[in-house]
């Protein structure tokens, strides 16, 4: 049995494609401001906002391979091509956080002035440009989609301290260290949530049985279908973190309809986003 599964990776791509020229448009103001205001929070957000734009090009390349129908080289098809993008993009921002880390952290001990007055400015362009992108991809399914989305609130998070960072600065010359301590706070949330969804990932990777699944419940509703004496072989694995794959083997009685002991194996199964099921009857 398939059924259409890419529904969610054509939508996840337009979705990024958008977020991908937001951020090339905003790179633009980041780097400008950075480097005007002497900020080693907007500074920092260059090479994490370079990051953004790169990683967000990766994923829509890959959510549009994604998309492909299965191959002879490829016979499940290209869907494993968005977590493979989720991996990547995961460990990249990982990286670039760490690097923030490393530039912040020396700040800490030897603040430098900033011009309060643009920090203001540019803090409010960011809000806007990645709350616009954060409300894009609110909601997304796909694990590409997700990655890409804590990002964007993380930069979200960081434009609304660095603009209250802004407004402190504006009256207080001596709140220069906090510039640096913003940087380190969303770098650590950010190292975080990128791992827990690098953790994911990995599993969906290694065929891990996917978490929506419940295996006794599943098992429990083919076992009450008339004619099932028992379940000989089960596997189930995800193609994405969202669509999976079956094989079961079914020990069935004799005499009994084999068609209509497939429907209804069949209608159970697609309660659980499974595209593919093989199923041996003996």
């Amino acid at each position: 049995m398939r059924i259409d599964k890419h529904h969610h990776h054509k939508k996840a791509g337009e979705n990024l494609a958008f977020v991908f020229f937001m951020n090339l448009t905003f790179n633009i103001i980041v780097i400008v401001g950075g480097l005007a205001t002497n900020s080693m929070a907007i500074l920092a957000d260059c090479i994490h906002d370079l990051s953004d734009t790169i990683s967000i090009a990766l994923a829509w390349f890959l959510e549009h391979v994604a998309q492909k129908d299965s191959t002879d080289n490829y016979s499940y098809g290209y869907q494993r091509f968005s977590i493979l993008g989720a991996v990547i993009i995961s460990v990249f921002v990982i990286i670039m956080a760490l690097v923030i880390l490393q530039e912040a952290i020396p700040r800490l001990f030897s603040p430098e002035g900033v011009d309060a007055e643009g920090m203001l400015l540019v803090a409010i362009v960011g809000i806007i440009f990645k709350s616009i992108s954060v409300y894009r991809l609110h909601g997304g399914e796909t694990f590409n989609e997700k990655a890409i989305l804590f990002h964007q609130l993380g930069d979200v998070f960081e434009w609304v301290a660095i603009l209250i960072l802004g407004i402190v600065l504006m009256f207080w010359d001596g709140a220069s260290y906090l510039d640096p301590f913003v940087s380190i706070g969303i770098a650590l949330w950010l190292i975080f949530n990128l791992a827990r969804n690098l953790y994911k990932s990995i599993e969906v990777l290694l065929q891990k049985t996917p978490d929506h699944f419940d295996v006794d419940e599943f098992k429990s509703a083919i076992s009450a279908i008339d004619g099932v004496n028992a379940i000989d072989d089960f596997h189930i694995w995800s193609l994405d973190g969202i669509d999976s794959v079956m094989t079961l083997k079914v020990d069935v009685d004799f005499g009994k309809n084999v068609e209509d002991i497939k429907e209804e194996i069949y209608s159970i199964s697609s309660k659980y986003h499974v595209v593919d099921i093989t199923i041996e009857l003996d």
